[in-house]
């Protein structure tokens, strides 16, 4: 296995010059990102790293933004535990990380720790000598940078009482690479990292077929390869334990509600997801029940009632109403309508209420961080987690709830001009570099998803060209639009010197 390659830098003069520590720092750090996050025929075989402010996206209009890298505007997320007598208030400088959020749940209501974790408890999260909480909830507020919690203060009363009122985690960060939705989601559910339950990007290649697959392809969750937090509590209750699981796709909704009644002796549970096809909601009815409330939900309705524009964007679609206030009032009313039909809070089993809300995401995507858009969209975000509490203090009494609030990557604010970059043109720099006289995807095998970072090479083509993936790697490096740029066999490499527990951390 190859080493880890090391960057120079050029003086005025020309002279080429060793990196400073800081910069083979930076290096180590991505590398282990994605070594954390490889998994053996689901990860590619080049990984890139943009430089700062560059951002990798798409031709669509409604993904201008995209995350997927490790600056701190796609890796700073939030981590806040609510709910007295459970969680004391503070706010810690602890490094915190998706990975810890399953973990200490889980010891707040007495489960034992899976032997797959690689996150640990945040002691300072839990207060001592207390019976469990009839309810836990896990929030996932997509895309939500930790930002947000300042710069949108004032829109945001609910959320922003809770920091208050709760255990903030103010150095929190997303530890794996790439950060995107089923990655984030899947490591928060199951407390552990890609390389071990197995959910590495949105969309990967699959060889056999040659096509490309969504993250849980068919809305089957059986593609992750570890417990959730809700598995384990669904196993250990022996279904005794209500267990909702919601959100805006199947990508977040599986990786923290876990896989219901596919696994031996796992009974179902409730869970459902938005459906991009025709704006109701989905489910994979071998594994869960998706709740009868939600019949009464399509997104339809809701755009059609308003002429199908918001703010002057045509919504009229199933994909474009994502992109919206309205979505998001429509993602936590359908919540709202699951919550109070089901029996939660009733007993002294804890229950789970196992949610991604994902109209942050959307509407970053289609017009940035910063936008007017963005900020209705948390106000409505907000409103609906006033809503939800309310409804949770009736369901189970006054502090009787435990909530944990966090995000499953960032978004990068508005490069400037000239500074976005689209998959299919750096596959075409590479092309032109190597295999000139190649057959369309004779080399790359698939590189369209672009919060991936991740390149899936044809090796039979390479070896044909006599080429490494080395020098492939080499060449996006010398982009200026890239700062690294990593093969398969370094990656690996520096996986086996991760240790199990922690992540490496």
């Amino acid at each position: 296995m190859s080493a880890t390659r090391t960057a120079t830098t050029t003086t005025a003069g020309g002279i080429a010059t060793p990196p400073t520590a800081a910069v083979t720092d930076r290096r180590q750090q991505w590398l282990e990102m994605f070594a954390r996050g490889y998994f053996p025929g689901r990860s590619g075989q080049i990984f890139v790293v943009p430089r700062e402010g560059e951002v990798i996206t798409d031709h669509d209009p409604l993904y201008r933004f995209m995350h997927g890298s490790p600056w701190d505007y796609d890796t700073r997320i939030p981590i806040l535990f609510h709910g007295a007598p459970f969680i004391p208030q503070g706010t810690w400088k602890d490094a915190a990380a998706q990975q810890d959020i399953a973990p200490t749940l889980g010891a707040l209501i007495g489960l034992s720790p899976l032997q797959t974790y690689t996150g640990r408890v945040l002691r300072n999260a839990i207060a001592g000598g207390t019976a469990p909480p009839r309810i836990v909830v896990v929030m996932v507020l997509d895309a939500m940078r930790a930002d947000y919690f300042d710069k949108y203060a004032e829109v945001m009363p609910t959320l922003s009482r809770l920091r208050r009122e709760g255990a903030w985690f103010s150095e929190a960060r997303a530890i794996t690479l790439p950060t995107v939705t089923g990655v984030g989601h899947a490591t928060i559910g199951t407390g552990t990292d890609p390389r071990i339950h197995g959910i590495t990007v949105n969309a990967l290649f699959n060889r056999v077929t040659g096509q490309s697959q969504q993250a849980y392809d068919q809305l089957d969750p059986r593609e992750l390869m570890a417990l959730t937090l809700a598995d384990a509590w669904n196993l250990t209750t022996d279904g005794k334990a209500i267990i909702i699981g919601q959100g805006g796709a199947i990508r977040a909704t599986a990786g923290l509600v876990g896989r219901g009644a596919c696994i031996v002796n796992g009974r179902k549970v409730i869970a459902a997801s938005y459906s991009a096809r025709d704006a109701g909601w989905e489910t994979n009815p071998t594994c869960y029940t998706m709740s009868p409330a939600l019949a009464a939900f399509n997104g339809k309705t809701v755009w059609q009632a308003l002429g199908g524009k918001w703010r002057g964007h045509d919504i009229s679609d199933p994909t474009k109403f994502r992109a919206s206030s309205v979505f998001q009032r429509f993602e936590g009313e359908a919540l709202l309508a699951v919550v109070e039909r089901e029996a939660i809070g009733a007993d002294e089993v804890t229950d789970f209420v196992m949610v991604n809300m994902k109209g942050p995401d959307y509407t970053a995507h289609a017009y940035g961080p910063d936008s007017p858009e963005q900020k209705e969209t948390l106000s409505e975000l907000d409103r609906q987690m006033t809503h939800l509490l309310q409804l949770l203090d009736k369901k189970a009494g006054p502090q009787q709830t435990v909530v944990a609030i966090t995000a499953d990557h960032g978004m990068p604010t508005e490069p400037p001009p000239g500074h976005r970059h689209y998959p299919d043109e750096i596959v075409a720099a590479i092309v032109a570099k190597f295999d000139p006289k190649g057959e369309p995807r004779a080399l790359v095998a698939y590189y369209q998803d672009a919060a991936n970072y991740q390149l899936y090479m044809n090796g039979k083509r390479l070896e044909q060209l006599g080429l490494t993936l080395k020098d492939v790697a080499t060449f996006l490096e010398g982009q200026e639009y890239f700062a690294a740029a990593f093969t398969e066999d370094e990656v690996k490499a520096a996986q086996s010197r991760l240790s199990h527990m922690t992540g490496g951390r």
